[in-house]
């Protein structure tokens, strides 16, 4: 009796234990989600910055980074080299507009790198809008 009274005993802290080590992985999922800004702050993401990071990963994340810093895997070949979304002074003084511009006619269509692709034809205009939404985060807390 004393053997399976034990055992219960243990077989309830175990599975109480798992209860924690589940609770600890919502929280990193709960991190994730919220995303960290470039100051290593963890920071909230609204629901248009969230569907953009969808989408950046996608389709900028290559040339731009994950970070929005232009380090990318492509950025090595590439001459110039991709913007870094994460210099606030240059990114607070480009418009939503020219940023939106430059993300729906690419490089060439702005008079920049003619290596940046439109993506005009690939993404909706609510959908520019999104990464753009997320591409501003980029430079939050580096003013």
């Amino acid at each position: 009796m004393k053997t399976a009274l034990t055992a219960t005993i243990l077989l309830t802290l175990l599975a109480c234990s798992n209860k924690s080590e589940k609770t600890e992985a919502a929280k990193d999922t709960i991190q994730v989600v919220r995303g960290s800004g470039p100051d290593g702050k963890l920071q909230s993401l609204s629901y248009e910055q969230r569907q953009g990071k969808h989408l950046y990963g996608k389709y900028c994340t290559v040339c731009h980074g994950t970070e929005g810093k232009g380090d990318g895997f492509n950025a090595f070949n590439l001459d110039p080299k991709p913007r870094d979304f994460t210099d606030a002074r240059y990114m607070n003084a480009l418009s939503d507009e020219r940023l939106l511009e430059t993300i729906g006619q690419g490089g060439r269509g702005v008079n920049k790198s003619v290596l940046m692709p439109s993506w005009g034809e690939r993404l909706t205009n609510i959908e520019r809008t999104y990464v753009a939404a997320f591409i501003r985060h980029f430079g939050k807390g580096n003013e």
